[in-house]
């Protein structure tokens, strides 16, 4: 996969907003500019399509496994208090 040109502003507040966006966390008028940008821009549609792939994924496995209500919530914490820099390796 080509890299994303991360160098627009624009893009650069999108890809900061997509875990959010994947998780409904945002306003409407956000949710709405981030769409509307996904709409005309194909390098964030691919780090957004890869986003939402991992998401289902870890969904799914976290799902079929029976973990404890307090480990999910602190993976869950651990995550969200990385703000998704974790993901910008992949």
């Amino acid at each position: 996969m080509k890299p994303v040109d991360i160098g627009n502003q624009d893009c650069k507040k999108i890809l900061a907003w997509l875990d959010a966006y994947l998780s409904s966390q945002l306003t409407i008028e956000t949710s709405t500019e981030v769409f509307r940008h996904l709409e005309r821009c194909p390098q964030c549609v691919a780090v957004f399509r890869i986003r939402e792939r991992i998401k289902r994924q870890l969904s799914s496995a976290v799902s079929r496994d029976d973990v404890s209500p307090e480990l999910k919530h602190r993976v869950s914490r651990m995550i969200h208090k990385a703000g998704g820099s974790w993901i910008r390796g992949l």
